[in-house]
Formats: structure tokens, C-alpha cells, sequence
């Protein structure tokens, strides 16, 4: 927990998981993030958090992280097909079919949460568009290469195959995924939608460096800080 005198932030980052066993880009960027930054006078502490990719420890680190009584949560994943930085909106709560890293599913696909039940969908409470618009507008010199792929196969179920065709840092998204991405997103929107965020990075050096991702997701940092900020006024 922060200090009396000092606000708390906490990200996220997961670890390998099959697909990316030998690294995961998410908790590479989230390392590099600096442990401090101020707002308007105001101090606060950000400390990151290493995640396993399985539901129990998901249960378990997102009731450490709200425990401590963060003033802003935000977790990092990895998603594999993007092409930029994805912020996302909502999570959904009937899409965890796979099994996590110990062999373990989620029964009936979906979870019980303690304060928005069997609901289907939760939303952010942050304006992510105006997150993503304010990003980009002081990331110039780390956007993404322009797309001129073709679409990806239809029977891709990968989050965001719909890769953005003009340069970007980044792009809000309403596809989370199905799997601990999206679980701890949901978790999380059910503690507190107004202080979560879920952001996907892309695989390292596809096209940002670890260093530039982690720029990105700190410029994310401060634009939920200041729309914390200005709810508590």
C-alpha cells in the first residue's frame, strides 16, 4: 500500500504461456516502467506485479492488488496479430474455453464475481477513446508501419486480427480475448470499472522495441491518472 501522503498504481504484466514460452512482451514492458510519477502535485507510487497465466493466480493477485487499495489498476497482456498498442474497452464473462498454464479450465466457460454476478459484459469506466486519441497525439515518433496486408483468415479468433491499416501507437479494441487476459480484465472492471484497464501490447520488436512499448503503455499511465484525478475533484 502507498504512503499516506502518496497515491498507489498498480500494472500488471503476464508471464510465458504457450506461444510465447520463452518471454512474454507484456511483463517485459512492465518492467521498464518507472516506479514513480506526479500529477498536479500529487505523488504516486506505481508497482508492478508479475502474473502466471492461470485462473488461480489471476483470483489470487487481483485481490492483493485491490486489497492495497490502488487509486488506478492496469493490466498488460500480450496479444500476438497486433500491430500497435491496444487499449481495451470491456470484458466479457462466457468466452473462457481454454485450459491455463496447470491444466486448468473455468467451469462453465464463464465466473462468478462478487459484485456484478453472472453479468455478461463489463465496461470500462475510463473514456478509452480519449485515452487512445491523447496517446497518439504525443506518440508521432512511435507509430506503428503502415498495414497493406491483406485481412486475416476469417477462422482467426485471435484478438485483433483487424489490424489497423494507418500508423498508430494505438487503438481502442473491444476484443480482450478468451483467455486470462480477458478473465483478469473482468475481475478487475468488477472491483472497480472506473479505475481498470486492460492494454495489449504486441510481440517484441513487432514492431515497437520492449523500451518503445513501455513508453507507450506509461503514456496510458498518465492519461488514467489524469482522468482519476479529475473524478475525485
Amino acid at each position: 500500500m502507498a504512503s499516506l501522503d502518496r497515491k498507489l498504481i498498480v500494472v500488471s504484466g503476464f508471464g510465458p504461456f504457450i506461444g510465447h514460452e520463452a518471454i512474454n512482451a507484456s511483463w517485459e514492458a512492465v518492467k521498464l516502467l518507472p516506479e514513480n510519477l506526479t500529477h498536479n502535485g500529487t505523488e504516486y507510487d506505481l508497482v508492478k506485479r508479475l502474473v502466471p497465466v492461470e485462473y488461480g493466480a489471476v483470483d489470487e493477485a487481483v485481490t492483493e492488488i485491490w486489497n492495497s487499495q490502488p487509486d488506478l489498476v492496469i493490466h498488460v497482456g500480450v496479444s500476438g496479430v497486433a500491430k500497435c498498442v491496444y487499449v481495451e474497452k470491456l470484458a466479457y464473462n462466457h468466452k473462457f474455453k481454454r485450459a491455463d498454464n496447470s491444466g486448468q479450465y473455468l467451469p462453465n466457460s464463464s465466473c462468478q464475481l462478487p459484485h456484478h454476478g453472472k453479468a455478461n459484459v463489463l465496461r470500462c469506466g475510463l473514456d478509452v477513446d480519449k485515452i487512445v486519441s491523447a496517446v497518439n497525439a504525443t506518440c508521432e515518433e512511435c507509430v506503428a508501419p503502415m498495414d497493406t496486408t491483406a485481412n486475416p483468415s476469417p477462422k482467426d479468433s485471435s484478438p485483433h486480427k483487424d489490424k489497423p491499416r494507418t500508423g498508430t501507437a494505438t487503438k481502442a479494441s473491444k476484443n480482450v480475448g478468451d483467455f486470462l487476459c480477458g478473465y483478469i480484465y473482468l475481475k478487475s472492471l468488477d472491483m472497480d470499472a472506473k479505475r481498470s484497464l486492460f492494454v495489449h501490447v504486441p510481440p517484441i520488436d513487432k514492431p515497437f522495441s520492449t523500451e518503445k512499448t513501455s513508453e507507450i503503455v506509461f503514456k496510458i499511465v498518465e492519461q488514467c491518472v489524469q482522468q482519476v484525478a479529475a473524478c475525485e475533484c
